[in-house]
């Protein structure tokens, strides 16, 4: 055996190993902000059942200014972080995922095209995006057969719509993005849901209140290239 074919062999054998260690800080991260988050909500909730019990048991404490006051102030930073902080932070992570799963699927189709010395890559195709461009040289070069890659490529596929409304659209479907909705819609359920954002022109914002959704999306990263393996196409 060459030493040539000796590197692919061990590269191929290892491929989803070195994958999932990447994939792996990506964990690692979410669940050291989600668990401060927890924890930071956890304190809030604590510290407010002190203060109403220092109330209960001596009423005069605080006038009723400044008991609206501290009430108030101790349940908008308790949204902040449930809401604000958790949702940038959410949001954040599927973009970076999905700019993974951009970056790894280009970085295999072009292994793939110097491993078998095809006469055209990836930028020698067209498409309206890189993800596109992926898909058929999957297809024309690589000869996959993309009903083999499912559930998995459907699922990224659904997932580059939210990221894009994510990063182009803030997070919100507009008055009028009817085919838009009902697509997110159909892909949100277990993961994100919608709240009205304004009633008056019926704008629905997603929210992101599962964090078990971005440990779904790792899993189907994996998933993905574990078929692609198949098919000769790795890192």
């Amino acid at each position: 055996m060459s030493r040539i074919n000796a590197l692919s062999n061990f590269r191929k054998d290892n491929n989803i190993f070195f994958l999932d260690l990447e994939l792996q800080t990506f964990r690692n991260y979410a669940k050291f902000v989600e668990d401060h988050f927890e924890q930071s909500v956890s304190n809030g909730e604590e510290e407010y059942k002190k203060i109403m019990h220092k109330i209960d048991h001596n009423p005069l404490t605080y006038s009723n200014e400044e008991l609206t006051h501290i009430q108030d102030n101790l349940v908008d930073r308790l949204i902040e972080i449930d809401r604000d902080f958790v949702q940038s932070f959410r949001a954040s992570m599927i973009t970076q995922l999905f700019s993974f799963i951009e970056r790894t699927i280009q970085d295999v189709c072009n292994s793939y095209c110097l491993m078998h010395n095809k006469e055209f890559g990836l930028d020698d195709l067209r498409g309206n995006s890189e993800f596109e461009k992926a898909k058929l040289f999957l297809t024309r070069s690589a000869g996959v057969n993309m009903k083999n890659l499912e559930p998995h490529w459907s699922f990224i596929n659904n997932l580059r719509r939210v990221r894009n409304c994510i990063v182009h659209n803030n997070s919100t479907i507009l008055f009028g993005e009817d085919k838009k909705l009902e697509i997110l819609k159909a892909f949100s359920k277990g993961r994100y849901t919608f709240y009205v954002r304004d009633r008056e022109f019926k704008s629905h914002y997603l929210l992101f209140d599962n964090k078990k959704f971005i440990d779904e999306i790792i899993e189907n990263i994996l998933g993905l290239f574990e078929k692609l393996e198949k098919y000769d196409v790795y890192l």
